[in-house]
């Protein structure tokens, strides 16, 4: 798949297929998103090195290294942080994870296929405003 969103550097280390967004006062560090952020992007869902049998899925970047993300308009997998049900409007959660936005909240993502927490789900990265 074509990635629209530059390459980027890690100010710590990123789990996959996670919300993320620009550390303040930085043009090309990124970090997990925080609840309440807007993401400008979601990392990448592979992992930085190669996963050996039997060991578990690595970090997307290591801190210090190039991160590769998602951005808007792009279809990607994002790891859900609760219940998610096709369609509903996505916000990161104290984790970077997605987990379903309020009415009036504003939004990173929109789920294209349902899922419950630590499974990874489908979605398209838009911003707004829930209805």
């Amino acid at each position: 798949m074509s990635h629209s969103a530059p390459s980027y550097v890690a100010s710590e280390d990123i789990g996959v297929s996670l919300f993320v967004n620009i550390v303040a006062g930085s043009d090309h560090e990124i970090e997990v998103c925080d609840a309440g952020d807007i993401a400008i992007g979601i990392s990448h869902e592979g992992p930085q090195d190669t996963v050996l049998p039997g060991s578990s899925v690595g970090p997307a970047a290591v801190s210090g290294s190039s991160c590769r993300i998602y951005g808007i308009g792009e279809n990607c997998e994002v790891l859900a942080g609760g219940t998610v049900q096709a369609g509903d409007y996505l916000k990161p959660d104290a984790d970077g994870k997605a987990v379903t936005a309020s009415s009036t909240n504003k939004y990173s993502a929109i789920a294209r296929a349902g899922g419950v927490a630590g499974e990874r789900i489908q979605c398209t990265i838009e911003h707004g405003v829930t209805p």
